[in-house]
């Protein structure tokens, strides 16, 4: 199994669970419509790397992400992430009204950060992504449609 490092010790997820469209401006980017309740999918422990492989040589797409450990149903620990998509392949499924994990929960698709323990409130958090000192994504708490304790309401049900 594939593991995370949380506060030095290595943890063994059995998925990731992903909150899709939650950001109107990346939703506007896609030409997405803005949904009326989450958009939930995972990527399997398979997925799980602390380093992009580059496997393929299909375009990968890539998202910073704002990631949080959950234990016993509460926020425990806070990571970075990339979700790494199949761009093209996910658009052709989405026209065939087909799943699209073949695009996003394909093996090292999620590469995340070792985790800090994390007990405040989420509120202050952001994340911005710089490419050649050139940013090129910013986001945080205030820019998402789902909060997390929402998201989390939601994923336990």
């Amino acid at each position: 199994m594939n593991s995370i490092q949380f506060d030095s010790e290595a943890i063994s997820p059995s998925k990731v669970v992903c909150i899709g469209r939650n950001y109107v401006d990346h939703i506007k980017e896609l030409n997405n419509e803005v949904p009326t309740s989450p958009v939930i999918f995972h990527k399997p422990n398979s997925a799980i790397s602390n380093t992009i492989i580059l496997d393929s040589c299909e375009e990968l797409h890539y998202e910073g992400e704002i990631c949080f450990l959950i234990q016993n149903n509460e926020i425990v620990g806070l990571g970075l992430g990339l979700d790494l998509t199949k761009r093209n392949l996910q658009s052709a499924l989405k026209a065939k009204g087909l799943p699209w994990e073949r695009a996003k929960a394909f093996d090292h698709s999620a590469i995340l950060s070792e985790f800090i323990p994390f007990s405040k409130s989420p509120e202050k958090l952001t994340m911005k992504i710089y490419k050649n000192d050139l940013l090129i994504q910013e986001g945080g708490y205030d820019l998402m449609i789902y909060k997390p304790q929402e998201i989390l309401k939601e994923i336990s049900s």
